[in-house]
């Protein structure tokens, strides 16, 4: 893996870090200004959502498996993986993708989906 993927990996995993997600500084930074989200639950969020809300969350944690990027042009990432998210003891599972691009300097997340998967299956 390159130096590249390895790199938006990494800011992949921080925006599931909890400190991170509290941390309406970082995530703005992370975050582009006409982002646009699916959620597992099918909802469809924008940046000022994503700012007012993730701050306020506790007690959820992620455990993101299968991880890759792929290089879909110098600077466009598609990010994948599962992610597992426990909150008050619950665990679900979803499959999640982001779109990461750069404006020459800064990296920063554009588009985020997550679809859920049915573990009972």
């Amino acid at each position: 893996m390159d130096s590249l993927q390895q790199l938006v990996i990494k800011l992949e995993r921080e925006l599931l870090d909890p400190a991170i997600r509290a941390d309406s500084n970082r995530l703005s930074h992370l975050i582009a200004d006409d982002f646009w989200e699916v959620g597992a639950t099918g909802r469809s969020f924008g940046k000022a959502d994503v700012l007012a809300r993730l701050p306020h969350e506790t007690g959820i944690d992620f455990l993101a498996t299968a991880m890759e990027a792929h290089v879909l042009a110098p600077n466009v990432v598609l990010v994948t993986y599962t992610a597992e998210r426990t909150h008050e003891g619950r665990a679900t599972c979803s499959l999640r993708s982001s779109v990461w691009v750069s404006n020459g300097s800064v990296w920063q997340m554009r588009y985020h989906q997550g679809t859920n998967v049915d573990t009972a299956a």
